[in-house]
């Protein structure tokens, strides 16, 4: 037992003792190889790295161009101190690139990507076109202790050529990207069914991207549906609305569909199916109170977080209209008028709508809609009406 206690012991002190493992990895200088891939919607340069995975430029729509290797396993260990530069081809003994430039490192469960991105990634096309390599290097730790020191060299063999593809990539790449163009809200004026003229470029940007990607498809739904069947009254002629515009700018009708809301699938799909938002106020504007009650239902809330959320991409005050029944005295009714009205305003700023775009306007029992000789008239007297600016 002491014989194995110490045999333990000998090989824990050598292996702490003993300096870092140095691995390196990169492509034969013989057959170094580039692959293009080139899309409307993504541009890569992939170059093998033997035993280890591969080196990549790549870029997509409205994002800076990346630069990078990528460690197909992960070994369990965290990668540490990782840094670029870029090194001269073994025929050559001058150094004329002595810039260094920080790593991303983005590790997975199993696997490893080390990049840089826009200036930096520009500058390694630059590097490798002077037939200079850019070479990582870091520290390989396990339970924040370094075990192996790691380099890997990426080879400026036959990326001329290569590159010229990707400069043609470049130039036909969509200028922008589906994940800006989604989920995009159609604001509608309180009774308006005419789409606003700041919404014609994002259809003019959608028609285009989906004329260029054949599979998608286009979903219109409402963001009010929740309220029920008079929300529908509404929201079809303003869908159609948008249909029409979308037909106008060139895309096919058969390759879009008008929903009461977004299914499953629909938000599953989010780099196949375009997501179009209608929302208009009209079905948020009312609200009851039992006689004596200034208390919100939590519907009621569900409504006015919609109506915050209507509010955050409008720049007129909303008027908030407070009327009780006709019953009790005048002054107590205006007190509860404007106490009822105050609840919904305090409720709206908590969700974010500035105090300053929202004004109370407390009529009492003045302006009843319905007889007060009756409790049903007196329940749809007791009301506060939004009004939203057109």
């Amino acid at each position: 037992m002491f014989k194995y206690l110490r045999a333990v012991l000998f090989t824990c002190l050598f292996v702490m003792q003993r300096p870092l493992w140095a691995v390196e990895y990169s492509a034969d200088i013989l057959s170094a190889f580039w692959e293009s891939k080139s899309s409307k919607t993504a541009c890569d340069l992939t170059q093998a790295i033997p035993n280890y995975g591969e080196a990549f430029f790549s870029l997509h729509p409205e994002e800076p161009l990346q630069f990078g290797v990528y460690q197909a396993r992960n070994q369990g260990v965290v990668v540490s101190e990782a840094n670029l530069s870029a090194l001269p081809a073994s025929w050559r003994h001058e150094f004329t690139h002595l810039k260094s430039y920080p790593v991303y490192i983005e590790q997975r469960a199993q696997s490893k990507y080390l990049s840089v991105f826009g200036v930096d990634a520009e500058a390694m096309i630059d590097v490798l076109l002077g037939t200079e390599f850019p070479t990582f290097t870091y520290v390989n730790t396990y339970q924040e202790k370094p075990v192996e020191q790691v380099k890997v060299t990426v080879s400026a063999v036959n990326f001329p050529a290569a590159y010229t593809k990707f400069i043609a990539c470049r130039q036909q790449l969509l200028p922008y990207a589906m994940a800006s163009l989604q989920d995009k809200i159609f604001y509608f004026s309180e009774a308006g069914k005419q789409v606003d003229k700041q919404y014609f470029v994002l259809v003019e940007k959608i028609v285009e991207y989906m004329q260029v990607i054949k599979d998608t498809k286009l979903v219109i739904a409402s963001d009010t549906q929740s309220i029920g069947k008079a929300d529908a009254r509404l929201f079809k002629p303003r869908a159609k609305k948008i249909v029409d515009l979308l037909v106008k700018q060139g895309l096919k009708k058969s390759r879009i569909a008008v929903k009461s809301g977004f299914s499953v699938t629909d938000l599953e799909n989010n780099d196949k199916t375009f997501r179009v938002h209608v929302f208009g106020p009209d079905v948020l504007k009312m609200f009851w109170f039992n006689k004596g009650s200034f208390h919100l239902t939590a519907k009621e809330k569900q409504r006015l977080d919609l109506v915050a959320q209507y509010m955050q991409h409008q720049t007129k005050a909303l008027i908030i209209n407070s009327h009780t029944d006709g019953m009790g005295r005048k002054a107590n009714n205006m007190v509860v008028a404007q106490k009822r009205g105050k609840v919904v305003k305090r409720y709206l700023e908590t969700q974010g709508v500035s105090a300053d775009k929202l004004v109370v306007r407390a009529y009492g029992e003045k302006k009843p809609i319905a007889s007060n000789r009756t409790r049903a008239g007196q329940a749809k007297n007791r009301r506060v009406k939004l009004s939203f600016a057109r």
